[in-house]
Formats: C-alpha cells, structure tokens, sequence
C-alpha cells in the first residue's frame, strides 16, 4: 500500500531491484516487499486494533492457500471441471463477502465499541485480491495464465503498491510481465516519477483541501449549510473522490514503472463522457473490465435475447456498487446506474433517436454530457452518506434549506477546486505537454519538485494526512 512511508522506501527498493541480476532474485524481493507491507498493517495498528489486524492477514494468507491450492487441485479435462471451478470460486467469495457483512453487522454486537469498529478499514488487499484469485483461477482453468510458478502467483496476488485499491491485474497479463526480466530505461523512470509527481499533487494539495474546506463539514452537518453551499460541496466531492482515487492510480502505476512494469490504466477523464454507459467505460476501468469478463460475458453478454442483455447490465453494474459496501445506499446507487445504462442502451436502439441526434451533431453531444454529468453529481449523495436516513437529511437540505448565506468557503478552496475542474476536463494533450515538460527537466529538479509537493501538502494539513478514500472499500 502506498504512503508516505512507501514513498520514502521506494527509491531504495527500486535501486535494489534494478541491481538483482537475476530474475528469480528481483520476484523474491517484490514478494518479500509484498509480504512486508501486509504484516506492516499488524505491526503499525493501534494496540486496540491489533487483534483484528492479526485476523486480517490469517484471513488474506487463507485466501492466497485456498487459491493456490484450489487451483493446483482443477481438475481440467474432467467433463465436471467447470462445476470444480464455480465452487472455487464461491470459495474465493466467501471471504470478502462474510468479512464485510460481520463487519458492517454482527461485529458491532460482539465488540464493545461499536463506533470504534465503524472507523476500522477493512483487511488491506481483501477486495483486491479476491477479484485477482478468481481472475487467476478462471484464466489457469482456461490455461491462459503461462506458468504455475508459487513465485509468480505470489508476487501477482501480493504486489505491494495496488494492494488497497488496484488497479485490479489480469492473471494471464501480469504473470506474463513477471516471466521476463526487462530493464529498466530512463523512459521508464521519467514516466514513474511524473506520475507519482502528478498523484501526489492531486492527492495531497487538492483533493485534501477540498475535503477539508467543504465536503467533510457539509455533509457531516447539512442543515448548517444553505442550498448553494450543499450544492457546491456536491460538486465539489464528485470532484475530490476522482482527484484522490485517480491520484492513487497514479503513484501506483508510477511506482510498478520504476520496477519495469506496466500496470493497466484506470480512468480516462470519465467527467467527460457524454452518456452513462460511457462514464462506466472510463471509470475505475481494471473493475469494470473484469466485471465485463468475468462476470457480463459468462452470463451472455449481449449474444442473448433484449430484456437478458438488461439483466446483464443491471447484475454487473449492481455488483460494481455493492463492491464499495453492502449497504441499502450502495445497493439503491447501483440500481440507479444500472437503470441509467440501461435507458441509455435503449434509447441508442430507436431510430427516431438517431435520426435526431444526426440532426443535431452538437446539441446531442451537449445534452448527453450534461444529463450525464449531472447524474453522476446527484447520484454521489448516496455515495457519500453512510445511511438512507442520512441522504435523505443531505438531500432534504439541499431542495429546501432556509439559509441564504453566501458560500462560506475560502479562497484556497476555490482555487483547489478550479483547478480539479481543470484536471477533470482539459484536453489529453495538455497533460501530455504537461509531462513532456517535467520529463526535460533534471533528475535533481524532478526530486526538488516531488519534495516541494510533499511539503506543501504537510503544511496545508497541518500535518493530519487523509487516507485514500478508496481504502476503505
């Protein structure tokens, strides 16, 4: 998982890496570092919290055997394989899916602390390894996955800086990755560090501070805000939650690139699609991609009769919601996505829609992105609250508070949150000059700059660093 602490050890580590001349030797350092990472969770909770981090990595280390063995255990060309392979993978479910509802549930009566228990995180890399072990299985099943080395499943499972939040890695893609040992060029470092430049800036200097300024005080207390201040912080989460998810994408994807590896992108300016079907193909893309094949193409895809094919949508975007939790407000956001995608797919069949689009080359694209848009904004109030009554309260609020004042935000609010509007919408090829600018730069700039954002980011929290929103899931 990456931190602060992750970022200090990191150069060293790739400087270790990079000087193992063999192959086997650098896999055993990443799987070390991998193994290293998880017990840091158990070393570094709080006393009070230890206990249960123990449990967390029993139950992480008992789903790593249960895949490996029960993959070891296939039996490929029996005429029953598949069914050995569904029960495998109910296994491999089973997990993830007791631990959360014990832990949004029955846990709360077994433990004194209720509220305590609310504010634990889940076991760091439950989520993403379950999704990686039923990736691995059905691809080894498939005999896609091109060894059956325990060092390879173990670095694919345990690769130490996606582990809280992806992306999510293809067996068959990644494993492939590991078998070869590439060198790394100075390509490779310039694009690592620009990434982990641009991540930590997204995260530390504006997603925080927007949190700070506007979304935790207003949707902690709504009735306090008027309208316009409610509707602003709306915004101002949709912007926060992409900057701080796509920043861990970031230092992640540019950590594995100072390794040598290619990790799968996982947003592509999703603010900018101008449908809802579109915004899920741009959105928390490794997820969604696995979904769409381990889960929408065996259940027909779109090969299957009309009103099947909705079925389909309305199963994968539903369990694309209940992944963040098992909540009534996930399960009612899922519901209304997948509506939405769903009315979108149909509306994209009539002709008569069609033919006015063709008509209206500009104004459908408008209309499209602004419904969309506007959708996913209003939507995020379920996202945010943790309870019904509580979106219903923010929501309430928001149509029809009685305070008139002015927005209340200062000016590093403000400026934060432009530029996050900025970064959400300007064009691909501004980044790209962007990057090309910090590339030409040298090696000592680069480090004074990644040093300059990181104090920056200490001196506007005052010290008090937020996690990664997505580590809670």
């Amino acid at each position: 998982m990456i931190s602060s602490n992750g970022l200090l050890v990191l150069p060293i580590l790739a400087a270790l890496y990079l000087s193992l001349r063999s192959q086997h030797a650098r896999l055993s350092l990443l799987l070390a570092a991998g193994a290293v990472a998880l017990g840091a969770e158990v070393w570094l909770a709080e006393p009070q919290a230890r206990l249960k981090a123990g449990l967390d990595l029993l139950l992480v280390i008992a789903l790593l055997l249960l895949c490996w063995g029960g993959c070891r255990l296939l039996p490929r060309d029996s005429a029953h394989a598949h069914r050995w392979l569904g029960a495998l993978i109910v296994l491999l479910v089973l997990p993830l899916l007791g631990y959360k509802l014990w832990l949004a549930g029955a846990a709360a009566w077994l433990l004194p602390n209720p509220q305590a228990l609310a504010g634990l995180a889940p076991a760091l890399g439950l989520s993403v390894m379950t999704f990686q072990a039923i990736s691995y299985s059905v691809d080894s099943y498939r005999k896609q996955v091109p060894t059956s080395s325990w060092l390879h499943f173990g670095v694919y499972m345990s690769f130490f800086p996606h582990l809280a939040a992806g992306p999510i890695l293809k067996a068959s893609d990644f494993v492939g990755q590991l078998m070869q040992r590439r060198e790394v060029s100075q390509d490779d470092v310039r694009a690592g560090l620009w990434r982990i430049f641009k991540g930590l800036f997204k995260k530390l200097v504006l997603a925080d501070l927007i949190a700070r300024a506007a979304v935790t005080p207003v949707f902690a207390d709504p009735q306090a805000f008027s309208s316009l201040e409610i509707l602003i912080a709306t915004l101002a989460f949709t912007v926060q939650i992409y900057l701080d998810f796509s920043a861990y994408t970031d230092v992640v994807i540019g950590s594995a690139r100072l390794l040598g590896l290619q990790l799968p992108e996982n947003f592509d300016r999703p603010y900018q699609a101008r449908s809802i079907s579109e915004y899920w193909r741009r959105w928390h893309m490794s997820l969604s991609a696995w979904v769409g094949q381990y889960v929408y193409r065996p259940l027909g895809g779109n090969r299957v009769v009309r009103w099947k094919v909705y079925r389909n949508v309305m199963i994968s975007i539903v369990l694309l919601a209940l992944w963040h939790g098992l909540t009534p407000n996930f399960l009612l956001y899922g519901l209304l996505h997948g509506t939405a995608v769903c009315l979108n797919r149909w509306l994209r069949e009539q002709p008569s829609w069609r033919a006015w689009a063709e008509r209206h080359d500009r104004a459908a694209p408008a209309l499209g992105w602004t419904l969309t848009f506007a959708f996913v904004v209003m939507a995020r109030i379920l996202f945010k609250t943790p309870t019904f009554e509580d979106a219903q309260i923010y929501w309430h609020s928001l149509m029809y508070s009685e305070l008139s004042a002015w927005p209340r935000f200062g000016l590093a609010f403000w400026a934060c949150l432009g530029a996050g509007l900025v970064g959400c919408f300007m064009p691909a090829s501004w980044t790209a000059r962007a990057q090309h600018g910090f590339e030409r730069l040298s090696p000592l700039l680069q480090g004074l700059l990644l040093a300059a954002v990181l104090m920056l980011g200490a001196w506007l929290s005052d010290g008090q660093a937020l996690a990664f929103i997505y580590r809670q899931y």
